[in-house]
């Protein structure tokens, strides 16, 4: 937009009129850049544009920044004719940004790379680094760079039970569980609501950190909104009422049916009754009092070492190699039970943050579209 007409200052006026007090002037381009602190990697002697943001000057190459963005491209194409030379220091064009410096030596260390491959993946990627490409393209439009970025974050934040209990989702990177929290800030600036019952699982697992949030690269605080706190802090109260519930339907004997033992009475049902003793007293890895009820029991259950076999009971004299662990039979059973359970649990994880997702726990290329259900949020609302 234009500048509003200026009034031209009157030659005639008194002395002492305040009129003619002496304006300050605004700085010009080379008082911004010598007044900046040049940045220790991104100022390159022979680069032919100047951003400076913050109080940080970066000397770079205007082409590869119009290769990787079309708002760089129309900013820099507007002004190829300016030759105003309060505007250009040393033949350069100085631009003035908004945007943290950090961010931006996030996305230059993509397009300006530094004795490494230009490629995405080469890079040592974490949640700063993914936050930066994904807050710039809503400014610079980065399309190929946030391509790459969002698909980093929807590959761990899966839709997939199975992805997430044999690690496939995690073999380009895996976040710290804090980090979800920047996930579901994502989320949200980007309207991808898939991301969001697995972050916000992974929140509610959190403890008193959930509140605090996390400090980003460049010292400023990652947190939660109010309502997305409500929703972690409401989960985290429904994961736990479905652990219990898991662990007593885990742990309770199958009965004879799964036992590869062909007595009436074995080892396995007086196991069963000490592995849920030794769960509900928090000693194996996964407790009862737990909130994270994805996590499997498997490995409770084989933390469990039983007493001598003299000290269970006659039976256990008998055949002691069966009051080391479960037979083959209740082991399998309690296998296949364990995934079982904990899968109920995952498909309805969008019904308990107040989503509703088509297709979720689906194969990813079935794709799946998501909605809110603000009632199931904030009942009474």
């Amino acid at each position: 937009m234009d500048e509003p007409h200026r009034k031209r200052l009157r030659t005639d006026a008194p002395a002492n009129s305040a009129s003619t007090s002496r304006a300050v002037p605004s700085p010009t381009a080379a008082d911004i850049v010598k007044a900046a602190t040049r940045d220790a990697d991104y100022w390159f002697e022979d680069g032919n544009i100047i951003l400076v943001s913050e109080n940080v000057s970066f000397k770079v190459y205007r082409g590869l920044l119009a290769e990787h963005s079309s708002v760089f491209r129309s900013m820099l194409d507007v002004g190829q004719g300016t030759h105003n030379p309060a505007e250009v220091v040393d033949g350069c064009p100085v631009v003035p940004l908004y945007d943290s410096p950090n961010d931006l030596r996030g996305l230059f260390r993509i397009i300006f790379p530094l004795k490494k491959n230009l490629k995405f993946s080469n890079w040592k990627v974490d949640i700063d680094f993914i936050c930066a490409i994904i807050r710039l393209d809503h400014k610079y439009e980065l399309k190929g760079l946030y391509d790459q970025a969002m698909s980093y974050l929807t590959t761990y934040y899966t839709t997939s039970f199975d992805d997430w209990v044999e690690g496939r989702n995690a073999t380009e990177w895996r976040p710290e569980p804090i980090h979800a929290i920047g996930a579901v800030n994502l989320a949200r600036l980007t309207n991808t609501t898939t991301i969001l019952p697995l972050a916000y699982y992974i929140c509610a697992t959190l403890g008193p950190e959930l509140t605090l949030g996390y400090a980003r690269d460049d010292g400023t605080m990652e947190r939660l909104s109010p309502e997305d706190l409500y929703i972690c802090l409401s989960l985290k109260a429904r994961l736990a009422t479905e652990n219990v519930h898991s662990a007593f339907m885990l742990l309770r004997y199958p009965g004879q049916q799964h036992c590869s033992n062909s007595q009436a009475y074995t080892s396995c049902s007086e196991l069963f009754r000490r592995l849920l003793d030794h769960v509900g007293m928090s000693k194996g890895p996964h407790a009862v009092a737990s909130d994270r009820a994805l996590d499997s029991w498997m490995d409770s259950i084989d933390s469990y070492t039983p007493p001598n076999a003299q000290n269970i009971n006659a039976y256990m004299v008998m055949y002691p190699s069966q009051a080391r662990s479960l037979c083959k039979g209740c082991r399998a059973h309690v296998q296949n039970r364990d995934r079982e359970l904990r899968r109920q649990i995952w498909r309805k994880l969008p019904e308990y943050v107040g989503l509703t997702i088509e297709n979720w726990d689906a194969p990813a290329a079935s794709g799946s579209t998501a909605s809110w259900c603000v009632t199931c949020l904030f009942p009474g609302s």
